[in-house]
């Protein structure tokens, strides 16, 4: 469902107009909320979470309603069950809006009403949650509130003095430890600003830009297609924050002509699933993982984004060394560098979008706040999207933006809220200190064990997960026992957070794999499979922070250089033993080499570095001597594959959960594959790179004077909310405030959609 053709009428059933048009309004106030306290300050903190949470658990439940958002028309039961939902998640919101001058003293005094409201919001946020994004993240909130009231009954680790009824109510719904705590804070203060930010930037065609200009850097070398789809993958992954979002929309245009270039099915929807699921790990924005992690660690935001540079630029950098030799050891040809754009010429036309990401490192590295960065970086985004001359912003391209970035943020917010349960039922029970203390100590002394647990422990909990997501998530479960094992903070979040993420290239459910497999026409389970192997960097890495901690800028500068050299080194060799290839063929025996030389390469030492990198200079000089007497491959232009194998009756019943996780994952977010993307051809290829495709909202749909008609009705809300900024309405009177913003929503939204189905009549009658 698209905001658009609902605010014009055009193209929705009747049956969910009423449902459609409150999405919309709550969706906007919810964003004005946001850029309101963004530019003008946040009303009291508690009261500020409590607007974020309240409202997004009711958009959750809007956006994925019981039964599914695929239907027209809801049974009875069912619509009464989703409005009670909505209507206790706006209660939780209008719970402290009326008592946030006294909400502090009730952990004292807490009365029938706070009860019944802590119980409702635990109700509200455990299904939202499990709507979200499974029932695995609510499993673990369950046991760990199960756990706080009786842990006396528990074995040890787990055993200790239970948490009172009231204690645990108290930490869970008013403590700062709880569901409106640090994750909840971030969410609020500028994950969702960032998330527009990213939303756009992809309408205002930055999407686009960051495809072209891969394909003229790197679709003309051997393996072009795949090596331009790594580059645009990783750009776009870093703003968007979805694997499967990447997949779908990068993926739609390079997985096509990897297959015209001769690539297998299955290995073209691996690569763009690896380098997809690798975009959220690239800074400057890693799908606002860096500015959570950021505030967990207490660490400039600055000192994270340098941290995670090397090991996402060693991530892809395996990921272009597989991609290489993969196309060497199949012959392909390289493309034509005639039927490619130039990089100039793609710059002059639209070099401006790297604008915005510049001025984020910039400002930040120059110490502004995260807050006010944000705010910048969308003002000056807007400003260019008003201005350009294709793909102009219009007033409901905006309103649009406001929706798609409320649907991709509000499941975020129910699992930050999730997260604010399991760190608030740990916290009354002292739970993380004697967890991590029995961990270390029965891995007795061995932390490469206490690793094994903690990686299988990510890659289960982020199974379906959001990059951010399964990050908060991890940050109050497993992120605790690696620092208690001694490990810096720094790698033990960036260790968790690279398991985590990986699952979405993991089989069995590889849900970025699952994504790529029917536009590649493969078997969803070997192109995970692909996935993986290319992938196998996200696998070594997380050691490799432990193990050497100047990979993350934590040592001498001196230890960096070393370090860098030696990961490099080591995922070199992984990528050539996967790949079977170097100068010719590689033999098993080379394999093996290859492999053992990529261990010893992760411990920094003289000893290990010094055989590792004697193991591989062995197998890459016997392969290089091999290949001086080897035919070289026969090149080929393209080649046909059969249609995959029919599955079983197990493998289908596999296919369709991974499908109804996939669905869920779709409600939070507009992952669907773009429909006006040409199907590309090798003699056209610049032709179809540089065209710009007006999509829904552009401004030839109307008149000129009903846009700018529209544009009044911004304008004017603007000023609304300009002149309740100067009068700091929202710290004399909060619920005035809320209930003003919630009215500029609506009349605003009226007015677009009244002047835009005017303006589309007016232009048809023309």
């Amino acid at each position: 469902m698209n905001v658009l053709k609902t605010l014009t009428g055009y193209g929705v059933p009747v049956g969910m107009a009423t449902r459609a048009w409150i999405i919309a309004w709550l969706g906007v106030t919810w964003m004005l909320i946001h850029l309101y306290a963004g530019f003008y300050g946040a009303p009291n903190s508690m009261l500020y979470r409590a607007l974020h949470v309240g409202i997004a658990l009711a958009l959750v439940f809007l956006y994925m309603p019981t039964g599914g958002s695929r239907r027209e028309r809801q049974p009875l039961a069912y619509l009464i069950l989703d409005t009670v939902m909505i209507v206790g998640s706006l209660w939780i919101s209008a719970y402290f809006i009326i008592h946030f001058k006294t909400w502090e003293f009730r952990r004292f005094t807490m009365d029938g009403m706070d009860y019944a409201t802590a119980a409702l919001l635990l109700v509200l946020v455990l299904e939202a949650t499990r709507r979200a994004v499974g029932m695995i993240l609510v499993v673990v909130c369950a046991f760990f509130m199960f756990h706080a009231l009786f842990a006396n009954y528990f074995p040890p680790p787990f055993f200790g003095a239970p948490s009172s009824l009231d204690r645990l109510i108290v930490s869970l719904f008013l403590n700062d430890t709880g569901i409106f705590g640090i994750a909840v804070g971030v969410m609020a203060q500028f994950v969702v600003l960032f998330i527009l930010f990213g939303t756009l930037l992809t309408l205002t065609g930055g999407g686009a830009f960051f495809t072209r200009i891969a394909f003229a850097l790197f679709g003309h070398r051997i393996g072009g297609p795949a090596k331009a789809a790594v580059v645009s993958s990783a750009m776009m992954g870093t703003l968007s924050g979805s694997a499967l979002g990447n997949v779908v929309t990068t993926g739609s245009f390079t997985i096509p002509l990897m297959r015209r270039l001769g690539y297998r099915r299955d290995f073209a929807g691996g690569v763009e699933a690896a380098a997809s699921n690798g975009g959220v790990i690239m800074p400057p924005v890693m799908g606002a993982v860096a500015f959570i992690m950021a505030e967990f660690l207490n660490r400039p935001y600055v000192e994270i984004i340098i941290a995670a540079a090397i090991p996402a630029c060693l991530y892809f950098l395996v990921i272009y060394i597989t991609v290489h030799f993969e196309a060497k050891k199949l012959g392909l040809a390289a493309m034509d560098r005639a039927v490619l754009p130039r990089t100039w010429d793609i710059l002059k036309r639209q070099g401006y979008l790297i604008a915005p990401l510049i001025l984020i490192v910039v400002a930040l590295i120059a110490g502004y706040s995260i807050v006010f960065v944000a705010v910048v970086v969308i003002g000056v985004t807007f400003a260019i999207a008003v201005v350009q001359k294709t793909q102009r912003m219009t007033p409901m391209r905006l309103l649009d933006s406001f929706e798609q970035t409320a649907r991709t943020t509000v499941g975020l917010s129910a699992t930050a809220a999730a997260a604010g349960i399991i760190i608030g039922a740990i916290f009354s029970s002292g739970l993380s200190y004697t967890v991590a203390q029995f961990a270390v100590e029965s891995a007795g002394g061995q932390i490469w064990l206490v690793l094994v647990i903690a990686a299988v422990m990510a890659l289960i909990m982020g199974m379906g997960m959001t990059a951010a997501a399964v990050y908060i998530t991890l940050a109050a479960t497993v992120i605790p026992i690696l620092i208690k094992a001694g490990i810096s903070p720094m790698a033990a979040h960036f260790f968790a957070f690279y398991f985590g993420n990986v699952s979405n290239i993991t089989p069995p459910v590889a849900l970025a794999a699952y994504a790529a497999a029917p536009i590649a026409g493969a078997s969803p389970m070997a192109t995970g499979w692909q996935a993986t192997r290319l992938g196998a960097a996200s696998f070594l890495l997380p050691f490799l922070f432990i193990y050497g901690p100047a990979l993350l800028m934590e040592g001498a500068w001196y230890e960096t250089i070393q370090v860098t050299f030696t990961a490099a080194l080591g995922l070199t060799s992984i990528a050539l033993a996967i790949t079977g290839y170097f100068m010719t063929t590689v033999p098993v025996w080379q394999r093996v080499i290859f492999f053992a030389s990529s261990i010893f390469l992760i411990e920094p030492s003289l000893i290990t570095d010094a055989i590792g990198v004697g193991l591989f200079v062995v197998a890459a000089g016997s392969n290089w001597w091999m290949s001086r007497r080897a035919p070289a491959p026969a090149r080929i232009t393209r080649t046909v594959e059969a249609a995959p194998a029919t599955r079983g009756s197990m493998a289908r019943l596999w296919d369709r959960f991974v499908a109804k996780r996939m669905e869920k994952e779709a409600d939070g977010q507009p992952i669907s594959a773009p429909t006006n993307v040409e199907e590309p051809r090798l003699d056209n290829l610049t032709e179809t790179l540089m065209r710009d495709v007006e999509g829904p909202g552009a401004g030839a749909e109307v008149t000129r004077r009903h846009l700018w008609f529209a544009w009044g009705w911004v304008l004017a809300g603007a000023i609304a909310l300009e002149v309740m900024g100067q009068t700091y309405m929202h710290a004399r009177y909060p619920l005035l405030w809320v209930a003003a913003i919630a009215a500029i929503a609506f009349v605003t939204l009226i007015g677009v959609a009244r002047c835009w189905a005017a303006g589309q009549r007016a232009r048809l009658a023309a």
